[in-house]
């Protein structure tokens, strides 16, 4: 078992370094490959006393050790980089182009409308997303544009998306999807460069902001509030629940204790590893930014334009300095954490930011 411990792969080494100390983000990457590593209400757990040294679980964990520069590489070659935003090519306001795919995704719709689009335009021949509802989300592996749309809406918490990525690979899928938060992002990545498990069958990546998720109590206090039925949950300042119109408000400070404890030491709010990046522009309703980093994103959202199934704005000047603020002070919290030890950063990335003021 010693040397086990000291191999890269070893499930000792993801229970050590990232279930024991709660650092497990919930993705789901390392769940389907073993019979011993099982997920169960958003939570991962090494259910037998595994000694295999060569397997997948820890080197494709997003909250293993990473080398991100590395990895940065892998994704985008050799380019400059906004040590803040990331890789960008461009950002955009940007909606969908159907009201009725609007209305049933978050904001803009943005994530339903590129999802579909990609399924019937053959980016992709299947997807990962996360349906599920209130009272339980659940990770779900798409290949039509109606399964898409049953997926719609942002649930801000924890699915194990990616623990059916080999369920997409036993049913013969070559070009797979995936919509994700920022750790799914990585651990999508992480798992390309992994082809003894057909990683490189991942083809397009769609990320999500996020901030935190809420951890498996938030359902508790979901039922002890009687929300369960609710349409939509939302996080614009404090946390609201629709229900056919009625709105209910919860303080965030309230809410905040339910934020996962992986989600704290997360340096990664904007999914800068992905193809393209969604989230909420945080002054319009009805829209979403959209951060275009590839080449390969920048063709899915020509193409989706030119299709009609979104149209995008620039995105204003004035509210980018705020977005760059809100990421900034994110990661340097995230750089002060004694916790922080998962990422290989370059040492003039961490002195941008511990050496720097918030408004500078």
């Amino acid at each position: 078992m010693e040397n086990c411990e000291l191999e890269y792969g070893a499930a000792a080494r993801l229970k050590e370094g990232v279930l024991d100390p709660d650092l497990c983000s919930g993705c789901g990457a390392c769940v389907g490959f073993c019979p011993y590593i099982k997920s169960y209400n958003e939570r991962v757990a090494i259910i037998h006393n595994c000694q295999i040294c060569d397997g997948v679980c820890y080197r494709i964990c997003p909250r293993g050790f990473t080398q991100y520069t590395s990895l940065r590489r892998e994704v985008f070659g050799a380019v400059d980089f906004d040590p803040v935003l990331g890789v960008n090519k461009e950002i955009y306001f940007a909606r969908a182009g159907e009201e009725e795919m609007r209305s049933c995704g978050q904001y803009g719709g943005v994530v339903t409308a590129l999802s579909a689009f990609a399924l019937k335009d053959g980016f992709i021949d299947s997807i990962l997303m996360t349906g599920g509802n209130l009272k339980g989300t659940k990770p779900v592996l798409v290949s039509s544009t109606s399964g898409v749309a049953k997926c719609a809406g942002s649930k801000y918490t924890a699915a194990p998306t990616l623990s059916l990525f080999q369920e997409a690979i036993k049913n013969g899928y070559q070009k797979i999807g995936v919509v994700g938060r920022p750790c799914q992002v990585t651990a999508s990545r992480k798992m390309q460069q992994a082809p003894e498990i057909n990683g490189q069958r991942i083809s397009l990546v769609i990320g999500l902001f996020c901030m935190g998720a809420f951890s498996p109590e938030l359902y508790t206090l979901v039922k002890e509030k009687g929300l369960e039925n609710c349409d939509r949950m939302d996080i614009p300042k404090d946390v609201l629940f629709s229900s056919s119109g009625e709105d209910t408000i919860i303080p965030y400070d309230e809410m905040r204790q339910f934020i996962r404890n992986a989600c704290l030491s997360c340096y990664d709010p904007l999914s800068e590893l992905a193809d393209v990046s969604v989230g909420s522009t945080e002054y319009d309703p009805g829209w979403n930014a959209l951060i275009i980093r590839t080449t390969k994103g920048a063709a899915l959202v020509e193409q989706a334009c030119a299709n009609g199934y979104i149209e995008i704005n620039p995105y204003p000047s004035e509210l980018l300095p705020l977005l760059k603020r809100a990421v900034f002070r994110k990661k340097k919290r995230v750089l002060g954490r004694v916790d922080f030890t998962y990422l290989n950063l370059p040492a003039p990335e961490r002195e941008y930011f511990l050496s720097t003021g918030d408004d500078d």
